[in-house]
C-alpha cells in the first residue's frame, strides 16, 4: 500500500471578486443559505482533497476562486500534477443550471490575489484577481455531461490594465465527461520543455495525448510573479470538486536559451479614428455628410480629385458638410489632419434616385418591395428603411411585425437630418418575436412595442422614446457591446433612452435578462431618462463591465424607476413565480472592479430581490443625488469600501425607507453628508 500524499507544503486560499459574502444571488435559495460564503480547500481523512466555492468566478480577464495549492520555482522546477477529478456539485444548488464562470479542475497560475477578509465584512468588496493561467477541467458546462477542456489566459502584465486579455477554451479529444456524482475522470496538468500541457482520461482508461494550448509557452506563468509558480486544485462559482489519487512529480528544469515571446494585447485607447456617422445609401442627391473623430483637426474631402470642401472637427464632436451626390457610387477620399499626424479614409456613398416621396414613407406587415410607400400603397419594412431620405420619417401602419427593425450604418441619418421611425397616427405597432437591432446613427425611434426578443442599440446619436420591451428571452434593451476592446470612443455614444418601459424579461437560465442594460462597451454621453424597469428575472438597470474590454464611459440615469426585479411572474399563470439566480438589483452600477463614475439622479428603487442601488464592485466615483430606495430584499443602498476607490463617490439627498425591520443595513462609502437618510 502506497504512503498517503504529503500535503504539508500545500495551502488553501480564497481570493478575488465574489468570494465575499456579497454574491448571495447564486445560493439564495433558502434551503442552501448555510452555504453562502463557503470557499476553501481541505484534505479529507482518506487523503483526497475537496475544494468548494460558493461565489467567485472564472472570467475573461480575472478570477475569484477557492484554491488549494503549492508553490514551485519556475526557473528550476517543472511539474506533472495528476488526480482523479470528481464533480460533487456543479452549479447553483437545488437547480438544474450551470452558471457561466462556474468551474473546477487542476490549475497553474503566476499570481494569487489577497486572501479574502476574515472575518467577513458585508460592506467590503473583494476585487478582481487577474493572472495568466492554464487549467484542465470543466468550465460552464452541462451538469449531466461536463466535458473537460484546457483553458488558458494570457496577456496579463498589469492588474490595472487588462484590456484585450485573452481567455481561450480548447476541447480535449476523446476526453471522458466528469458526470456530477460520478466516479470522476483522471486528469493531468504539467509543464515540459515545450510548454504547458493537459491530459485527460479516455474511454480505454488511459490518459490521452498531451494537449498544448496556443500561447502556453514555458514562460507564460512568469509575468505577474516571475519567481513563483502556483500549482493546485480550484473551484469557482458554486462548484464543489473532489481530487483523489493525487500525484505530483517535480522535475529539474533549465530554461531554454531563447524564451518564447510573451503575447501582449493591442492597445486601442489612443488610436486616432475617423467615423462616417451619416449613411452610405441615399435616395436623393442632397446629402449631409457627418464626421466624428477623436482628435481635433480638419477633414479634407474630395471625389475623383475634385475638392468638395473641408470639415473642422473638435475632439469627439460630430460636424457636417453639405454635398451634391452623383448618381451611383460616390467615392469620397477624406484626409484627416490633426496635430500629431494624419490619416486617410475612403468612404463610398451610393445615390439611387427614387421617383416616390422619401421624406414620408409608409410601411406595413403586408407591404411589398415595389409599392409607392404611401398609406394606401405601403412598402415592406425593409424597403421603407432603404428608401427614407435624410431627415425623413418611416410611418408604420397598424399590425404585428415579425420582421426585426434592422438598422445598419447605411441607414444612418445625419447631425442636422435625423431619421424617424414611428407608428402612423392612430396605429398600434407590435414587433412580436422580432426586435430592434441597430448599428445606425441619428435615428429617433418612437412609440414602438417589442416583445419576445432582446433589442440591441449599438449605434450613436440616437433617441429611443416611449418604447416598450417586454417578455423577451433575454434583456429588454441592451445598449453597448462596443468594439474594439479598449476603444471607448468607438462604442455606442450620445444616445438618449427616454420614457421607455421594460418588463417581464426572462432568459432560459433565469440569470441574465435585465430590463435595460447599458453594458459591455458603452461610450460617452449616454442617458436614460424617465425609464421604468420591473419584473425582470435579473436586474432592472445593469451597467456591467468586463475588465478585458475596458471600462464603460459614465452613464447618466435620471428620473428612472426599478421595482420587483429578480422576481419573474408568468403572465399566463400568476401563481408561477421564478426567483432569478443571477441578480435582482434595481440599479446595478458597474462591475469587475472597473472604476466608472456613473451619475444617478432622482431615481427610485423598491421591492427588488437584491439591493436597490448597488455598486456591484465598481470602485469609481459614483454620484447619487435625490434617489429613494424602499423595502428591497437586501440593502437599499450598498456602495462598498474597497482598496482602490479614489476619488470617493458623492452622495446627496438620498433616502432609504423600511416599512418593516430588516437584517440588511445600508452601507455607503464616500462623501455622504447629512442630507442623506440611510438605514
Amino acid at each position: 500500500m502506497s504512503a498517503p500524499f504529503d500535503f504539508s507544503a500545500w495551502q488553501s486560499r480564497a481570493f478575488g471578486q465574489s468570494t465575499d459574502l456579497n454574491l448571495t444571488s447564486t445560493v439564495k435559495l433558502p434551503e442552501y443559505s448555510h452555504k453562502v460564503g463557503v470557499n476553501g480547500g481541505w484534505v479529507n481523512d482518506d487523503g483526497s482533497v475537496t475544494v468548494e466555492s460558493r461565489g467567485g468566478k472564472i472570467a475573461g480577464g480575472h478570477d475569484g476562486i477557492a484554491y488549494f495549492y503549492t508553490r514551485l520555482d519556475p526557473d528550476k522546477q517543472s511539474f506533472r500534477l495528476r488526480a482523479r477529478v470528481k464533480a460533487v456539485n456543479y452549479g447553483r444548488l437545488g437547480t438544474e443550471d450551470s452558471p457561466q464562470q462556474c468551474g473546477f479542475g487542476i490549475m497553474a497560475r503566476d499570481s494569487l490575489g489577497l486572501p479574502r477578509r476574515d472575518p467577513f465584512d458585508p460592506a467590503f468588496q473583494e476585487l478582481p484577481a487577474p493572472s495568466n493561467m492554464v487549467f484542465v477541467g470543466v468550465l460552464a458546462g452541462n451538469r449531466q455531461e461536463n466535458l473537460p477542456e484546457v483553458v488558458c489566459r494570457r496577456g496579463v502584465a498589469n492588474i490595472h490594465d487588462l484590456v484585450g486579455v485573452e481567455l481561450t477554451q480548447r476541447p480535449i479529444p476523446q476526453a471522458l465527461p466528469v458526470k456530477t456524482g460520478g466516479d470522476g475522470v483522471l486528469m493531468e496538468l504539467g509543464r515540459d520543455q515545450r510548454g504547458f500541457y493537459a491530459r485527460v482520461e479516455t474511454a480505454d482508461g488511459a490518459l490521452g495525448e498531451p494537449v498544448y494550448p496556443d500561447g502556453a509557452g514555458v514562460n507564460l506563468l512568469q509575468q505577474m510573479d516571475p519567481d513563483n509558480l502556483y500549482v493546485g486544485f480550484f473551484a469557482s462559482r458554486n462548484a464543489q470538486a473532489q481530487f483523489e489519487d493525487v500525484e505530483l512529480e517535480i522535475t529539474d528544469y533549465t530554461p531554454p536559451q531563447v524564451l518564447p515571446e510573451l503575447w501582449r494585447p493591442a492597445n486601442h485607447n489612443v488610436t486616432p479614428k475617423l467615423f462616417l456617422r451619416s449613411g452610405t445609401r441615399c435616395s436623393t442627391p442632397d446629402y449631409i455628410l457627418t464626421f466624428h473623430g477623436n482628435k481635433s483637426g480638419l477633414v479634407y474631402v474630395s471625389r475623383d480629385g475634385e475638392d468638395l470642401g473641408t470639415v473642422e472637427l473638435l475632439d469627439r464632436h460630430p460636424a457636417n458638410m453639405n454635398l451634391k451626390l452623383l448618381e451611383g457610387d460616390n467615392v469620397l477620399k477624406c484626409v484627416y489632419d490633426f496635430p500629431s499626424g494624419s490619416l486617410t479614409e475612403t468612404f463610398t456613398v451610393t445615390y439611387l434616385p427614387c421617383e416616390f416621396r422619401t421624406d414620408e414613407v409608409y410601411a406595413s406587415p403586408q407591404g411589398t418591395e415595389d409599392a409607392q410607400g404611401t398609406a394606401q400603397s405601403p412598402l415592406s419594412l425593409t424597403a421603407a428603411l432603404a428608401r427614407v431620405g435624410q431627415g425623413g420619417t418611416v410611418y408604420l401602419l397598424d399590425g404585428v411585425y415579425t420582421e426585426k427593425l434592422l438598422l445598419g450604418p447605411e441607414h444612418s441619418g445625419a447631425l442636422d437630418a435625423v431619421k424617424t421611425v414611428m407608428p402612423a397616427p392612430g396605429a398600434k405597432v407590435l414587433f412580436r418575436d422580432a426586435c430592434l437591432t441597430s448599428t445606425a446613427n441619428f435615428w429617433h425611434i418612437y412609440g414602438l412595442e417589442f416583445m419576445g426578443k432582446r433589442s440591441d442599440l449599438m449605434g450613436s446619436f440616437n433617441v429611443v422614446e416611449r418604447c416598450e420591451f417586454h417578455h423577451c428571452d433575454e434583456t429588454g434593451l441592451l445598449l453597448g457591446n462596443g468594439t474594439p476592446d479598449g476603444f471607448q470612443f468607438a462604442w455606442p455614444c450620445y444616445n438618449l433612452i427616454k420614457d421607455c418601459l421594460s418588463y417581464g424579461n426572462r432568459d432560459k437560465r433565469n440569470m441574465n435578462a435585465d430590463g435595460f442594460a447599458p453594458k459591455l462597451g458603452v461610450g460617452p454621453g449616454n442617458v436614460f431618462e424617465g425609464c421604468i424597469s420591473h419584473g425582470n428575472v435579473d436586474d432592472g438597470f445593469d451597467l456591467y463591465n468586463k475588465v478585458e474590454k475596458g471600462p464603460n464611459a459614465p452613464v447618466t440615469l435620471r428620473n428612472c424607476v426599478a421595482y420587483n426585479n429578480g422576481i419573474w411572474v408568468d403572465p399566463d399563470d400568476p401563481d408561477h413565480v421564478i426567483l432569478g439566480g443571477g441578480g435582482g438589483n434595481g440599479f446595478k452600477l458597474g462591475g469587475e472592479g472597473m472604476p466608472v463614475g456613473h451619475v444617478v439622479e432622482n431615481c427610485v428603487a423598491f421591492k427588488n430581490a437584491m439591493a436597490g442601488f448597488s455598486d456591484n464592485f465598481n470602485p469609481g466615483a459614483l454620484r447619487l443625488t435625490g434617489c429613494v430606495s424602499v423595502d428591497n430584499e437586501q440593502q437599499n443602498f450598498i456602495i462598498r469600501d474597497n482598496p482602490i476607490s479614489r476619488p470617493r463617490g458623492v452622495y446627496r439627498s438620498n433616502i432609504s425607507i423600511r416599512t418593516a425591520p430588516s437584517i440588511w443595513k445600508d452601507s455607503v462609502t464616500g462623501d455622504a453628508d447629512k442630507t442623506n437618510r440611510f438605514n
